[in-house]
């Protein structure tokens, strides 16, 4: 498992060969706000060869209950797809992927899980419920 700081990865990644790729393993520790509160939830980042021009490959090795991540731990995001990516700091990638765990895209019906989605728009305190049962199951401080 990689412990890089920010600083440590865009070191690392300025001096990738072209046939190179990096493999993060992070850790998100959310201590305020809503939504998912008081879980470690682990996730990978794959960086290619080329990166900043493509973006990484992120998914989360931990459950989580989030309209934007699938059951398998895809992050429906449409920054992440080629097609979208535009080269980004690191710093600015993380902070715009921490934003989206803490305030979801529920509009977008290719950006979400729709069941997930559906709950937190239509039944808020169903949805945290849930939310806070799989953080305590998957993602407790124990596990």
């Amino acid at each position: 498992m990689s412990h890089l700081s920010s600083s440590h990865l865009r070191i690392a990644l300025k001096y990738l060969n072209k046939d190179d790729s990096i493999n993060v393993t992070a850790g998100y520790l959310n201590r305020t706000g809503e939504h998912p509160k008081g879980g470690v939830f682990k996730s990978s980042l794959h960086f290619p060869p080329d990166y900043p021009n493509n973006p990484p490959k992120v998914f989360f090795v931990t459950k989580i209950c989030h309209p934007n991540i699938s059951d398998r731990g895809g992050i429906y995001l449409r920054v992440l797809r080629a097609i979208y990516w535009q080269a980004m700091p690191i710093t600015l990638f993380f902070k715009g992927l921490v934003e989206k765990l803490i305030e979801p895209d529920v509009d977008d019906e290719e950006q979400v899980n729709e069941n997930l989605a559906n709950l937190y728009k239509s039944d808020r305190i169903r949805f945290e419920a849930m939310a806070r049962e799989m953080t305590n199951q998957y993602a407790g401080r124990g596990n």
